[in-house]
């Protein structure tokens, strides 16, 4: 039959790349999520982290999901020992998968853990790679064959989309605010740890979009008792809310004038929607192979108080001791990840 079947109904070799191509191109970026998650684990912001992991977890299921529904159960009509192998190993990942999402909710990713896992998601797709696949491309009916031509047809959109994802890095980056103090005319500090990421749309700026976090015990005044107050329950409380985030949801490029980029920033418990002022872009440049960075400046104005942030202390005299407004700062210098969805 098999004979038969070659001799009448030859499938080309584009078919079998084509499978090829959907499939293995689903390991490579699958494999580079999770190791952007890793690298991002010890450092990143946790809420975002569990939604990176959300998607990554998702994902991954729905690929296999996919050959199981698709391909898996012919394949196992004619090789029904790989086919329970290939399963068997499905079902050792989706174990491992479960095992590394407890770990980074506990934040202790393990290192051998994680190295087991790559080493197994990279096993796996070179076994489907070398038996699967192949095998697929010669043996789906019309119904999956068309799939695979749409897949296809969506990962050259994406490949051909201009929008690229960057990451926010801190070693080169900065974010400073100052306040009117009544006493010594200004309060300046920074936060050291915080970071984001920008997808920046290169066709249409207007839909690009910028997600921050900000690491609120981080804070630094040059003064440690003061910090020590801005930390306490009295302004930022870190203790019930130990970070801040702002997330774009429009960006405005006037025909004259800065870029505004406009979104939610949640501090203190309040959510509300801020204005900041992209100043003093820099287009990309390549300061080392196969590192692209580009920099800019980002100036914003905020009212403490729309954030529930009302400490103050009252003077003999009359007046109050610290401002209300706090001007931000904020230069950044970010590093081109990867091209995004």
């Amino acid at each position: 039959m098999h004979a038969l079947n070659r001799g009448h109904n030859p499938k080309p070799m584009a078919e079998e790349q084509a499978v090829r191509a959907v499939f293995s191109q689903d390991h490579e970026r699958l494999e580079r999520q999770f190791q952007s998650i890793v690298a991002e684990a010890s450092c990143g912001d946790p809420i975002a982290l569990r939604e990176a992991w959300r998607v990554f977890e998702k994902e991954l299921l729905a690929h296999f999901d996919d050959e199981e529904t698709q391909i898996l159960p012919a394949f196992a009509l004619q090789e029904p020992i790989k086919a329970r192998a290939l399963l068997d190993e499905h079902e050792r990942i989706r174990v491992g998968l479960t095992k590394l999402g407890v770990d980074l909710d506990l934040h202790c990713l393990r290192a051998e853990r994680v190295a087991d896992f790559i080493a197994a998601l990279r096993a796996h797709a070179r076994r489907e790679d070398e038996l699967l696949y192949p095998w697929a491309a010669h043996r789906l009916g019309e119904a999956a064959r068309e799939r695979t031509r749409k897949d296809l047809s969506k990962t050259k959109e994406i490949q051909m989309s201009n929008r690229d994802e960057w990451q926010i890095d801190p070693q080169h980056s900065n974010l400073r605010f100052a306040l009117r103090h009544i006493v010594i005319h200004e309060i300046r500090g920074q936060f050291r740890k915080w970071g984001g990421t920008i997808t920046l749309d290169r066709g249409d700026l207007t839909k690009s979009s910028v997600q921050v976090w900000v690491d609120l015990a981080s804070v630094d005044t040059d003064d440690a008792e003061r910090d020590d107050q801005i930390r306490s329950g009295e302004f930022f409380d870190v203790a019930h809310f130990p970070d801040a985030k702002f997330s774009s949801t429009e960006v405005r490029v006037p025909k004259s004038g800065n870029p505004i980029i406009k979104g939610i920033l949640s501090l203190h418990g309040f959510r509300e929607e801020v204005e900041v002022e992209l100043t003093s872009p820099e287009p990309p440049m390549n300061d080392q192979p196969g590192v692209d960075r580009m920099s800019y400046e980002i100036k914003a104005r905020l009212d403490r108080r729309r954030f529930g942030l009302r400490w103050n202390q009252d003077l003999d005299v009359g007046g109050v001791v610290v401002g209300d407004q706090i001007d931000v700062v904020v230069q950044v210098e970010a590093v081109r990840s990867k091209l995004a969805p």
